[in-house]
């Protein structure tokens, strides 16, 4: 996700990809909100999906016109009345937010900019174009009173599945059924693009949850789809920093229970700190590459972590999907920023009642008495 662009020549574009180009130009199959999520995927030069990016990019800039339709998805719903800026370089589009003192605001500022990042990315997709964030830091670069925290090269794409560029299909390998969990649904009948301008971090009014409406929104937090990620079936609804998946956890806080959800299977068999280390040199020596997993599938689930004595920041209602950080840099709450926005676009094409909060010191607190380490953001329905 994260890397530098390699430029092919231009005017580099192979007949086949100038063909897929010029097809792709009349499309106008509107894309539901499940399959926007199941499809997307960061693109690069290199022409392989399973080497580095799953897309490929063409070297062509989209019209103007639907380079417009992505910068107005960027009015993402706000907790703070502090300024997002975007602005142009170029193919770049630079994400970011102009500073502050106050460090909670900041704290706040970063989780939104993450959430834009995810806007372009999921835009992107629902019109059929390339995109893909070259990083700016892993806590983001000042300019005088700008904080950039993401660029994003935005070009024309090649088909990257086999039914074009969208895809309803389970990951490879075999999907694993979760044993607490229905599966997610990756169709609907939502359109996508129209509901990225919609966004709203509450509802008063609707029904309560059901099993399934909780599944679908874990999936779309941080849930398994299937492009390859660096060569590995790591695919996620949310882009990731290198191709690493533990900046963040997700939680669910239901009937007095803390759960922590889970979307890869536990290795087959016990592998102590020296062994991982060599099988990852092994890997690396023959593949170049140092998977994060070295065993396992993908999977849809929760386990059990521990009773709780009250459902904790709740705030009365049913259940709370729990959002922390792993580690102390900004990259992490841009994730964070990633699973609200997936959240908040799956709750518009659901019916229940919901509210998206960030948690303040005293809330980090209390969470962390109960086995959640650094929260960080909620959805509670």
């Amino acid at each position: 996700m994260h890397s530098p662009p390699t430029h092919p020549q231009k005017g580099s574009m192979n007949k086949r990809a100038r063909v897929e180009l010029d097809l792709n130009k009349f499309s106008i199959n509107p894309i539901s909100i499940e399959t926007c999520l199941n499809s997307r995927c960061s693109s690069d030069f290199d022409g392989d999906p399973k080497k580095n990016h799953w897309g490929i990019y063409i070297d062509s800039r989209p019209s103007e016109n639907i380079i417009n339709k992505i910068v107005r998805c960027c009015q993402t719903p706000r907790f703070s009345d502090g300024k997002l800026i975007t602005w142009f370089e170029g193919n770049y589009l630079f994400l970011g937010f102009e500073t502050v003192k106050d460090a909670f605001e900041e704290r706040i500022l970063h989780i939104e900019s993450g959430m834009q990042h995810q806007a372009v990315h999921l835009a992107c997709a629902a019109l059929g174009v390339g995109t893909c964030i070259h990083n700016m830091g892993i806590n983001g670069t000042q300019y005088d009173n700008r904080m950039a925290t993401a660029r994003h090269l935005i070009l024309e794409m090649a088909d990257c599945y086999e039914t074009g560029k969208y895809t309803e299909a389970t990951p490879d390998p075999p999907f694993q059924k979760g044993k607490s969990l229905p599966e997610p649904k990756r169709t609907g009948c939502v359109e996508c693009l129209p509901e990225l301008e919609k966004l709203e971090i509450s509802r008063i009014k609707g029904v309560p949850p059901q099993e399934e409406d909780i599944s679908q929104l874990l999936w779309a937090a941080k849930g398994r789809t299937p492009h390859y990620v660096g060569g590995n079936p790591w695919g996620l609804t949310i882009p990731t920093w290198g191709g690493r998946q533990e900046y963040t956890n997700v939680y669910l806080v239901k009937n007095f229970k803390l759960y922590r959800y889970i979307n890869w299977t536990r290795q087959s068999q016990p592998l102590n700190k020296l062994t991982n280390r060599l099988l990852r040199y092994v890997i690396w020596k023959l593949r170049g590459k140092s998977p994060f997993y070295i065993i396992g599938n993908p999977t849809h689930d929760v386990e059990l972590i521990r009773s709780i004595k009250r459902n904790i920041q709740l705030d009365e209602q049913y259940a709370a999907i729990i959002l922390s950080r792993n580690e102390n840099t900004n990259r992490a709450f841009w994730e964070v920023g990633y699973m609200l926005e997936n959240m908040l676009l799956q709750l518009r094409s659901l019916e229940i009642p919901y509210r998206a909060k960030i948690f303040r010191l005293n809330e980090i607190s209390e969470l962390t008495e109960i086995g959640i380490k650094d929260a960080v953001a909620a959805l509670i329905m």
